[in-house]
């Protein structure tokens, strides 16, 4: 009986680390920082009417994020999309959107850095439009949703990445999508 224990002892000290096994330079939890730019498109119907619409812009977004285990996270970002132009027949137009998001991060991992994941959350913005008759904003906090593949080599992370912005304003659709690549780093 005790040659048996022992045994089981022993077996579960070698076999504990395998399990744990991980692929070295990819930390499995903490801290990670990171940046990425992108182009953003402005989806509303009553803007694309207009003349001469620019729809598109670059936008950028930092984020910082802490990693649970391989397959969840938590991230915060700020998110700037950029200005939306168009002409009506008093001028020009002019949309500009950012704000602060919060998001839990579901990830597959595949293989050797690389994963897969999708991410659900909340955005509070801040949206102003100005025109010929003056300026006028707008702020509230909507649902956003993304999916991406991720790439980590030694904590430096690399993303490529699709997220929609569900956002409206006085019953005014305000949705934006947003296609980035990110760098960032795992600590």
């Amino acid at each position: 009986m005790k040659r048996l224990i022992a045994t089981a002892a022993l077996t579960t000290l070698i076999a504990t680390p395998a399990l744990a096994q991980s692929y070295p330079g990819v930390p499995d939890e903490g801290f990670y920082l990171g940046t990425a730019i992108g182009q953003a498109t402005f989806k509303n119907s009553d803007f694309r009417r207009l003349d001469d619409v620019d729809r598109k812009d670059t936008a950028f977004k930092l984020f910082a994020g802490y990693q649970f285990n391989p397959n969840f996270a938590v991230e915060a970002s700020y998110v700037d999309f950029g200005d939306f132009t168009a002409n009506d027949e008093d001028g020009e137009v002019k949309v500009d959107l950012d704000g602060f998001g919060f998001a839990l991060v579901g990830r597959l991992p595949i293989d050797a850095g690389f994963s897969v994941y999708g991410k659900l959350g909340l955005i509070a913005w801040d949206g102003r439009v100005r025109d010929a008759e003056g300026s006028s904003g707008d702020d509230d906090i909507d649902p956003f949703y993304g999916i991406g593949v991720e790439y980590v080599v030694n904590q430096v992370m690399m993303r490529f990445e699709f997220e929609r912005y569900d956002m409206s304003a006085s019953g005014t659709d305000l949705d934006t999508d947003l296609i980035s690549a990110s760098i960032g780093y795992r600590f």
